[in-house]
């Protein structure tokens, strides 16, 4: 549930509050943005949130704000600074041993970058050329932080359809005459996607790092946007019963081929690859993890409706042949 006015008082400036409720979460939010602070060409965000969440091995609660000033450099190129307080409670741990959780109440304060380099004729309609984002954030006690550690992520993607190239970006326009074949070939699209980051504790080195790092800090693999043979944040490490833990570096790798069914309904098939390490220090691509798979989607204005079965083609001992998802949005 969603309230909000794009031009709070007449001034030009925006305001929201949100309420999300679902079967494993509860979140209220409150947005503020000036598009144009203090006169200037900076866009200027303030929120202020709490929410509680329940995940595979703990559930989480979070009260904080984030306020952000950001930039266009260019058509294509946006940069912004951000400052974020949360307080985080870990509650209902049933992580064995209890030493993999690390510290289960605390702050973060943290001062970050991001800049995201958008080539695509159209984020949401047959969108096409090249997407790349990076973020920097840094969490120290300079700041009030209870934890201090360096976070960097970085992702390219590609999106290439087939059919032609319009005048317009964004318009789709009439197919040109061909066989049958051509004309459900020039519907269809191909995409590349790359992902990878990398957590550093700024305290703790060697065996210690991995619990230095609070749990829900980590990150984590697997899933309908990473690697579809997985459940949610189900690759990588795990604790003595089988509750996901995390890690301190990722990467993911996905190619999508998309087709033409009937109407709005597209075919998918697709290859994802991944891993999750444990610490910052041993980084690299090794135990990779595959999917093999195929999917529906149903497009919508905003993005596509999406159902994808991946198929693991190497299970290890204790994982699962493979995985359904449902969700919204692109896969990546």
């Amino acid at each position: 549930v969603q309230a909000g006015d794009r031009d709070l008082f007449g001034t030009g400036r925006a305001g929201s509050a949100t309420i999300e409720v679902s079967q494993r979460s509860y979140r209220g939010e409150l947005l503020y943005q000036d598009p144009f602070f203090l006169d200037t060409d900076f866009v200027f965000t303030a929120r202020a949130f709490a929410l509680t969440f329940d995940y595979d091995g703990y559930t989480k609660f979070e009260l904080g704000g984030r306020f952000e000033l950001s930039r266009k450099i260019s058509k294509y190129d946006e940069a912004a600074l951000n400052f974020a307080v949360r307080h985080v409670d870990i509650t209902d741990s049933k992580i064995r041993p209890s030493f993999l959780l690390g510290p289960d109440e605390y702050q973060v304060d943290t001062i970050g970058l991001t800049n995201t380099l958008d080539l695509r004729e159209s984020p949401y309609v047959n969108p096409r050329g090249f997407l790349i984002g990076n973020t920097l954030d840094l969490a120290s006690s300079a700041l009030g932080s209870d934890i201090e550690y360096i976070r960097g992520t970085m992702r390219v993607g590609y999106y290439l359809p087939f059919g032609p190239k319009p005048l317009t970006p964004g318009v789709v326009v009439d197919e040109p005459a061909g066989t049958p074949f051509q004309r459900w070939f020039r519907q269809s699209s191909i995409a590349f996607g790359a992902r990878a980051g990398i957590l550093h504790s700024l305290t703790n080195s060697g065996g210690d790092e991995a619990t230095a790092i609070p749990i829900d800090e980590r990150f984590f693999n697997g899933g309908a946007t990473t690697v579809r043979s997985f459940g949610e944040r189900d690759l990588g490490p795990h604790d003595n019963h089988g509750h996901p833990v995390g890690g301190e570096f990722y990467t993911v790798f996905n190619v999508e081929y998309t087709f033409p069914i009937f109407g709005e309904l597209q075919g998918a098939v697709f290859t994802d690859a991944g891993n999750l390490l444990p610490t910052s220090e041993d980084i690299g691509l090794s135990d990779m993890r595959y999917a093999i798979g195929a999917g529906l989607r149903y497009k919508l204005p905003v993005g596509p409706i999406r159902l994808d079965y991946g198929v693991n083609p190497d299970p290890h001992q204790f994982e699962d042949f493979g995985a359904f998802h449902f969700s919204f949005g692109f896969a990546f």
